[in-house]
């Protein structure tokens, strides 16, 4: 699977001994300058520190003189600020250098969001152009209701519309994005997945050998619709005896596995504690259905994952997930909150090895030319430049 970005996080990538591949990018930039990329730890759970080990495992930070910054890391809240105050202090020496010829953050919400946009306030004041990489699939309700009521819309706008580009992993958050801050400019980029070069068979399989097998990765929480899950298990577990729940995440586990408990299912689930490395791999290459009935979503790279191995997806078109499938072709939908939907979308799957196949063998064609790793690079690629050549006619 990936490797992590580095074992230190502060590990700078800008005086790395790896040759350069020339490049469009490259070009653009001064020979003396280089990319400085924000975001969290290398060691960090979910989708951003993700996204970013696709990006380095796939070469970019050897197609770009890269600088890699990391502003959050896990721990209490003086870990955190600790972090923070060297990302910046950091950022301020090699933005004062004259080093840096572009900036690129990934951002969530909440915390994530005010420190990416006080370093990139930072280097607009240095002249340096900047990308700000939404992330979040939560991010509207943030700008509704965080803290800060008018001052934190005003700075949202203010950062979207200050920044050289602003990349959204789908067309629905880009209309989102044009319709709070309409200055903007906005290029979709999707997320990236690892994608084995040999779709995994149905004979790895659990359902190869006896009952199959649902796979859940991800946060344990109500928005994901881990809770759902539970609920819409009761009834599966009548139409699909046997049948096993793998569930790979942290968050609320003990509420999650204690509902569980009281709902009659707790037997059938396979608590796998937080997945990644090679245990991610076998987990995707036995399951047989992977399930994310989540409420909100930017573009979930569990799904791309599932997708690009060849498991059958059931999921809620939320954010991007209308960009990355459609319906009944690359997998299979449910309304957020629909427990009767969701069972019955899960007996279908379980009911007939033909259906996932075939969705299965369309879900992975479908990540293999719209979201591999190479391919997001390229786009990544195409976004700089044209940052690059704005910030120059300025």
């Amino acid at each position: 699977m990936i490797s992590p970005l580095t074992s230190n996080p502060t590990e700078s990538m800008a005086h790395a001994s790896t040759p350069v591949v020339p490049s469009a990018v490259g070009e653009m930039l001064a020979a003396d300058r280089y990319l400085m990329m924000l975001g969290t730890g290398p060691k960090m759970h979910g989708g951003i520190a993700a996204v970013v080990s696709s990006l380095r495992a796939g070469g970019l930070f050897e197609r770009v003189h890269t600088d890699y910054v990391v502003t959050h890391v896990e721990g209490g809240a003086g870990a955190k600020l600790a972090q923070f105050l060297r990302a910046l202090r950091d950022a301020w020496r090699r933005l004062r250098a004259g080093r840096v010829g572009l900036v690129h953050a990934h951002v969530s919400s909440k915390g994530s969001f005010w420190r990416k946009s006080i370093v990139l306030a930072l280097a607009r004041r240095f002249g340096v152009p900047t990308v700000f990489h939404l992330h979040s699939g939560g991010f509207g309700e943030f700008a509704a209701h965080g803290w800060g009521g008018p001052l934190l819309r005003w700075w949202i706008r203010r950062t979207f519309e200050a920044s050289t580009i602003v990349v959204v992993l789908s067309q629905r958050w880009g209309q989102w994005v044009r319709g709070f801050a309409p200055q903007s400019r906005i290029e979709v980029v999707g997320n990236p997945a690892f994608t084995p070069e040999v779709m995994p068979g149905a004979a790895g399989r659990d359902s190869a050998n006896g009952p199959g097998r649902v796979l859940y990765l991800g946060s344990i929480s109500k928005p994901k619709g881990c809770y759902d899950l539970l609920r819409a298990w009761v009834t599966f577990r009548r139409q699909a005896p046997g049948w096993r729940l793998a569930v790979g995440g942290n968050g609320e586990v003990e509420q999650f596995l204690a509902e569980a408990e009281r709902l009659g299912v707790r037997g059938d689930i396979d608590f796998l504690g937080w997945v990644s490395g090679a245990d991610k791999d076998r987990e995707l290459r036995r399951a047989d259905v992977f399930v994310l009935p989540s409420y909100f979503e930017g573009m979930p790279v569990s799904v791309l994952e599932a997708m690009a191995y060849g498991v059958a997806v059931v999921t809620t078109p939320v954010g991007g997930v209308p960009d990355m499938m459609r319906p009944d072709e690359h997998g299979l939908w449910i309304r957020p909150g629909d427990v009767e939907g969701l069972a019955l979308r899960l007996a279908d799957l379980a009911g007939s090895l033909e259906l996932r196949s075939r969705l299965a063998a369309a879900g992975r064609e479908q990540v293999m030319r719209h979201n591999s790793v190479a391919a997001v690079i390229e786009r990544l690629l195409q976004v700089y430049q044209r940052a690059l050549a704005e910030e120059r006619q300025h």
